[in-house]
């Protein structure tokens, strides 16, 4: 028996990346999976991909209310509740320094990551019940301020948010929990320059950069009951990176 048995799970920014190979893990585990994606075509291709049946594609903006109301009464009319809910969806942003970023690039920054998460939170709890989760995407950058100042602001936000959350959630019995990756191999960090990352892998322990399966396992392990014991916390599968 899988260890999403029966669960139903929306993954926002679903249709690549570690979205896309949780996807595939939570639907290997049992869960019927909505894929949630900006990219309507993608978030579709993943759904027919994955193990099982009934998984189905969803789109929209996670930081547009009116997306996501459209969103959650969707799964409400398909589903009836809804028992995971990963907020993964996010935005690179280009790497502008603090001096040069203008307001209007780090807005849009918080809205889609630290509002999105936000949206989707409070869309999902009147379909959830006692014994639901929900795993934010945070960051290394939220966590050692790494990175571009507007993307390590909303990551380090969304940490704030997941502890804040948990305390008022708790007594429903909804967990709510965060994952902060390091660097990932995925269709966000294949532009990024060799000069970038070369310093990244030799300061990592491990000496390289992660998957999107490996995050994938950590995002599993706090949606399934094996956590049923943790809520406001975080995981940073980083390879050793904050230990330097």
């Amino acid at each position: 028996m899988g260890k999403l048995e029966k669960k139903v799970a929306l993954i926002t920014g679903g249709g690549s990346g570690i979205g896309k190979a949780t996807a595939k893990k939570f639907a290997d585990e049992g869960a019927l999976v909505v894929v949630q994606d900006f990219n309507e075509a993608s978030a579709e291709e993943v759904a027919a991909s994955l193990t099982g049946v009934g998984h189905f594609a969803l789109s929209g903006d996670v930081s547009n209310e009116q997306d996501m109301e459209n969103v959650f009464s969707e799964v409400k009319k398909r589903c009836e509740t809804l028992d995971v809910l990963v907020n993964n969806a996010g935005i690179s942003g280009n790497p502008e320094g603090l001096g040069s970023i203008s307001h209007e690039s780090f807005m849009r920054m918080l809205e889609v990551h630290m509002g999105g998460t936000f949206i989707c939170t409070q869309s999902a709890l009147p379909l959830m019940t006692a014994g639901g989760s929900i795993v934010n995407l945070s960051s290394i950058a939220g966590l050692a301020g790494w990175g571009p100042v507007h993307y390590a602001s909303a990551k380090g936000a969304i940490l704030g948010f997941t502890r804040a959350s948990a305390r008022e959630l708790g007594g429903l019995g909804i967990r709510i929990n965060a994952v902060a990756p390091g660097v990932v191999e995925t269709p966000m960090t294949e532009d990024l320059d060799e000069a970038l990352l070369a310093p990244l892998i030799m300061m990592s322990p491990l000496g390289r950069i992660g998957k999107a399966d490996e995050i994938a396992s950590a995002i599993l392990y706090l949606a399934c009951d094996d956590s049923s014991f943790i809520t406001g916390q975080w995981i940073s599968p980083n390879g050793g990176l904050v230990t330097i």
